[in-house]
């Protein structure tokens, strides 16, 4: 046996374990398959690398939603939040919260790695670049060979933390999910979790020179065979025909983790008022404006999205029926709702199914001494 322990991919999940195991004194090695670590976390948060989300072992559980949530209990309880920051402050790197979400304070993903890295110097643990893994294979005896394509090495634990299959040239390309199904474990098929939708409404496409226009605040309703099955509320992005922001990002994980494929989606563009009490307001802008789009300009909506809607609702607003345009603009059918592909999606639902997995320790239930840990899981 070369070493304790082998993690297999140096994303956040293995960065993290190998400066755990550093920390711990085990004698462990970390395997990436591209020419650096941390791609995909380079890319998290619009390169400001969201850490985490500010709240409680408990408030995440419920966030996370079933069957994630139970099957993460244990492993929340013994690193919330709270310890997470404490932990980076303690490597050198102060975080600070925005929005419940829970940044470098620099605002810097290049920092977020170069904390890893520099952890990982200073412990003396070893980062093997350009060696993507082949194979696992139980040794007699215990302990496990790990083939890549220039060496293999043995070792007594074996940590895969490969991640999911979106974004895949960031090395995301489902090397441990391919490995964990040729052991014999079961897999969850592969969905899209926070993902764009494209749509075919007129007034969302975005097509000028701006590159994107949003909504700070809607609300979308969920409907699945004639029955409404969820909500989520957020801000709206359009980009060309496709809505990103995070009421959609929501919509895609509730469909994609209830996989659900035939759906429809209605937008609330006013959810913090009534339809009578925003069909007064209407009227009020109205009276002072006297055209459609420069009346929803005057209730919070970018130009770009009141021009295109007054064509919709010019009758409505010439009959003086605000009723109707207030019920209008609660209740707009997104148009043609399609997810985008896999590779786009931020996160990936499916992969090795929870059932195969102690959630106590994340080791395999049918092979001693081999673990795993975040998206290559079915953990979105």
């Amino acid at each position: 046996m070369n070493t304790d322990v082998i993690i297999i991919g140096a994303g956040a999940a293995g960065l993290m374990a190998a400066c755990c195991a550093g920390e711990a004194g085990l004698n462990g090695l970390l395997l990436e398959r591209r020419h650096r670590p941390g791609l995909k976390l380079l890319l998290c948060g619009n390169n400001r690398c969201n850490l985490s989300h500010d709240g409680t072992a408990s408030s995440l559980k419920q966030d996370y939603g079933e069957p994630v949530g139970s099957f993460l209990e244990m492993a929340l309880q013994e690193c919330p939040p709270a310890v997470l920051r404490k932990w980076f402050s303690s490597c050198g790197l102060e975080t600070t919260v925005l929005k419940e979400r829970i940044y470098p304070c620099s605002g810097k993903a290049d920092d977020v790695l170069h904390c890893f890295t520099d952890r990982l110097r200073d412990l003396e643990v070893p980062l093997m670049l350009n060696s993507p893994v082949q194979k696992i294979s139980a040794v007699a005896g215990g302990g496990y060979e790990i083939t890549c394509a220039k060496v293999r090495l043995q070792s007594r634990f074996v940590l895969v933390t490969t991640g999911g299959i979106s974004y895949p040239k960031t090395g995301s390309v489902g090397d441990g999910q391919r490995m964990a199904g040729e052991l014999g474990l079961r897999l969850e098929p592969y969905r899209a979790g926070l993902a764009g939708i494209e749509v075919s409404n007129a007034w969302l496409q975005i097509r000028s020179g701006r590159e994107e226009a949003g909504i700070p605040s809607v609300r979308i309703r969920l409907s699945s065979q004639g029955q409404e099955i969820a909500s989520t509320t957020g801000n709206l992005l359009a980009s060309g025909n496709c809505l990103r922001g995070s009421a959609i990002f929501d919509a895609t994980r509730i469909l994609g983790r209830r996989n659900i494929s035939d759906f429809s989606l209605v937008l609330d563009l006013f959810p913090e008022l009534t339809v009578q009490s925003l069909a007064q307001r209407l009227q009020v802008a109205w009276r002072k404006t006297g055209q459609v789009a420069a009346t929803l300009n005057a209730l919070g909506l970018e130009h770009v999205f009141a021009a295109g809607l007054s064509q919709d609702l010019q009758t409505e607003f010439a009959a003086g029926d605000f009723a109707a345009v207030s019920a209008a603009l609660k209740a707009m059918p997104l148009e043609n709702a399609v997810i985008r592909p896999l590779k786009e999606a931020i996160v990936t639902i499916g992969g090795v199914a929870l059932d195969e997995i102690d959630p106590q320790s994340m080791e395999s239930r049918k092979f001693p001494g081999l673990f795993f840990a975040g998206e290559v899981l079915d953990i979105d």
